[in-house]
């Protein structure tokens, strides 16, 4: 049941929008949220003063559930700034009509216009200053209307007076609470984005090659400090510089993108991959032997060899890969004598005919 409200709630909290990382996402998380808050007390308002009926409080509130869910349906519609502005009218509406001729200043309902002003600053961008700014001060005027110039609680009774007055004490405070938390989520799912878009590259999709980099350094320590078994591939396309000149770069890149595809999805879940540069790619096979790392590439290398890449224009591209091997023994020192282990591998595969896996020389028998 939770785990549906939740869903429910999500969903409403995305109307009228499908990029989670546009600009404007976090106002209108907010925005919808208001919606959703403000159709609840308006429900609640209903619900309570319907026994002993109260026409003044009901008839209110039935409008602005009404008006709320038009607010919503604009959303929906991709008509933010109408959604946008709607929502305080509303509130400032409501409050002040309720406040002025049923509840009084007592009650402390007037104290709701605050969230408005909280409303306003969080939702409003720097170039909306002015509607911010009227809002804000409409609201204030509006709260010291009804401070000074409303009924004292001549519809309520003391006890109905404190009830009111601890609703919206406990209304404002979880607006607030869950308000705040909404901006710092959406600061670190943004930060968490970011950082998943300086860590990839663009073309391939793949980790590049800081990233990959960076892998390397982590595993590396691993293996040293666990004394763990640890393998290094360096892979490079075949005259990936003939594709360029006879189909143009922008086959080029097709072929880059379908072979980090494929590679992506034959290499085993537990390995790293990223680009390293231009055609070269760099594998990282951290609790594995050298013999099981020349048979996982060796089946790379057959399956890039068995690939159809065509293109748009219905034109098959052959492509084959070079890989060198290095792996990690306890007399290195530093992940870069590994890299360059692995890139003396590279440069054996081409130099014995290319579309093979070769064991750097400094490791082979």
């Amino acid at each position: 049941m939770f785990s549906s409200l939740k869903k429910i709630i999500h969903t409403i909290l995305h109307f009228g929008f499908k990029d989670d990382y546009a600009n404007d996402v976090n106002q209108k998380h907010v925005v919808n949220f208001s919606y959703l808050v403000f159709c609840f007390a308006s429900v609640f308002l209903i619900v309570m003063f319907s026994q002993p009926f109260s026409p003044l409080v009901v008839i209110v509130s039935i409008l602005s559930l009404i008006l709320a869910c038009l607010g919503l349906r604009y959303n929906y519609r991709g008509q933010f700034s109408r959604a946008q502005i709607l929502m305080p009218v509303l509130k400032m509406a409501q409050v002040t009509i309720l406040t002025l001729f049923y509840f009084g200043s007592d009650s402390g309902f007037h104290f709701l216009l605050v969230h408005v002003i909280a409303y306003s600053f969080i939702v409003f961008r720097a170039d909306q200053r002015f509607v911010k700014g009227l809002i804000v001060v409409i609201a204030a005027l509006l709260f010291l209307m009804c401070e000074y110039l409303s009924l004292k609680g001549l519809y309520l009774t003391e006890s109905k007076q404190s009830f009111m007055l601890v609703s919206v004490f406990f209304f404002i405070a979880l607006y607030f609470s869950i308000v705040i938390n909404l901006v710092m989520s959406r600061l670190k799912s943004v930060n968490q984005h970011l950082r998943v878009l300086a860590e990839k590259d663009e073309l391939t999709g793949l980790s590049n090659r800081r990233k990959v980099l960076a892998d390397a350094v982590n595993i590396f320590a691993d293996c040293v400090i666990n004394h763990d078994t640890c393998v290094f591939a360096i892979v490079d396309l075949d005259h990936f510089k003939k594709i360029n000149d006879t189909y143009g770069h922008e086959a080029g890149d097709f072929v880059l993108a379908k072979v980090s595809a494929k590679m992506q999805s034959v290499i085993r879940t537990t390995d790293k991959i990223g680009r390293y540069g231009g055609e070269e790619f760099i594998i990282l096979m951290p609790k594995t032997k050298l013999a099981q790392a020349e048979l996982v590439m060796e089946h790379l290398r057959q399956t890039i060899a068995g690939l159809t890449i065509e293109t748009e224009k219905g034109i098959i591209i052959p492509v084959t890969i070079s890989i060198g091997l290095a792996p990690i023994t306890p007399e290195v020192t530093r992940y870069e004598e590994i890299l360059a282990s692995a890139d003396k591998g590279l440069y054996a595969a081409k130099r014995s005919g290319r579309n093979r896996v070769s064991v750097s020389p400094d490791f082979q028998d």
